[in-house]
C-alpha cells in the first residue's frame, strides 16, 4: 500500500511538471487601444456544473470624438458558450437618445459580434463623446476543462469623428493595427478535491486517499466524489491526470 501511495505521489508530481513548463504571457497593446479585460483568467470548471465569467472590451483613448464602435470576438466552442453581450458606458442613451446597439451571437462557429454609434444623417453632424471605458461587456459560460483564447478580429475597431472633414474615421482598426489590440484568454481547470480555490499537496493527498475507489452501489469506503473529475464514478488515472495537470493553480 505505501508503495502504492508513493507511486501516484511521484506520478503526480511528473503530470505537475510536464504542464507547467510552457506558459505564455501575451505582451501589453499599444495606446490607443481596444482591448479584452482581463486579458487571462482561470475558472474553476467542475463536471456537473457550468460556471459563468465576464469579460470587458475596453479603450484607454480619452479623445472627445468617440462616435461609434465594432466588435467582432472569437473562442472556442468546445470549451465556451456566450450567453449574453450588454452594451458598456460610451455609447450609451444616457450619454445622448441617438445611441443605437446592436449585438449578434453565433455559439454555432464561436463568434459575438457587437456594435453601437450614434445615429445622425448627413451633412448634419453626429453626438460624440469621450474615454477611457468599456465599450461593451460579453458574458460566457464554461462548458468543459480546457482553454480558449478570446481573440478580437479584424473587424474590430474603435470610430472617431473628424469635425473638420464631416467624416467618420478609424481611431483603431484591428485589420491595420493588430499592435493596438488585447487579446484574451480563459483556462477552466479541475483538480481542487478540498475545495479551497487551489490544487496543491492537500488535493494530492485527497486523491492519493480515494485512488482507485468507485460510486458504487455500494460506494467504497473511501470515496470520494471530489476527485472525480472524469465524471466515470471511478476513481482512476484519468483523474489524477486532471489534477496533475491543474496542479499549482489558483482561481
Amino acid at each position: 500500500m505505501k508503495k502504492k501511495k508513493l507511486l501516484l505521489s511521484m506520478l503526480a508530481l511528473l503530470m505537475i511538471t510536464v504542464f507547467n513548463t510552457n506558459i505564455h504571457h501575451a505582451s501589453a497593446p499599444l495606446s490607443p487601444y481596444v482591448m479584452i479585460v482581463p486579458s487571462a483568467r482561470t475558472i474553476s470548471s467542475f463536471p456537473e456544473g457550468n460556471r459563468d465569467f465576464t469579460v470587458a472590451v475596453t479603450t484607454d483613448y480619452s479623445g472627445y470624438d468617440i462616435w461609434g464602435y465594432n466588435i467582432q470576438l472569437i473562442y472556442n466552442t468546445s470549451l465556451l458558450q456566450c450567453i449574453q453581450v450588454s452594451n458598456g458606458n460610451l455609447i450609451t442613451v444616457s450619454e445622448d437618445p441617438s445611441a443605437q446597439f446592436n449585438f449578434t451571437i453565433n455559439n454555432a462557429i464561436g463568434e459575438v459580434s457587437a456594435a453601437a454609434t450614434f445615429f445622425y444623417v448627413p451633412p448634419s453632424q453626429p453626438y460624440t463623446t469621450s474615454g477611457p471605458g468599456t465599450l461593451a461587456s460579453i458574458t460566457f459560460r464554461v462548458l468543459s476543462a480546457g482553454a480558449s483564447t478570446l481573440i478580437l478580429e479584424t473587424e474590430t475597431k474603435l470610430q472617431g469623428f473628424n469635425f473638420t472633414t464631416n467624416r467618420v474615421y478609424d481611431i483603431v482598426r484591428a485589420l491595420l493595427q493588430p499592435d493596438n489590440i488585447g487579446h484574451g484568454a480563459v483556462t477552466a481547470t479541475i483538480g481542487d478535491v478540498n475545495g479551497d480555490s487551489t490544487v496543491n499537496a492537500a488535493d494530492v493527498a485527497g486523491m492519493r486517499d480515494a485512488y482507485g475507489s468507485s460510486a458504487g452501489p455500494p460506494p467504497s469506503p473511501n470515496w470520494n466524489s471530489n476527485c472525480d473529475f472524469h465524471g466515470d464514478s471511478l476513481i482512476e488515472v484519468r483523474d489524477l491526470f486532471h489534477l496533475g495537470k491543474n496542479y499549482g493553480k489558483s482561481w
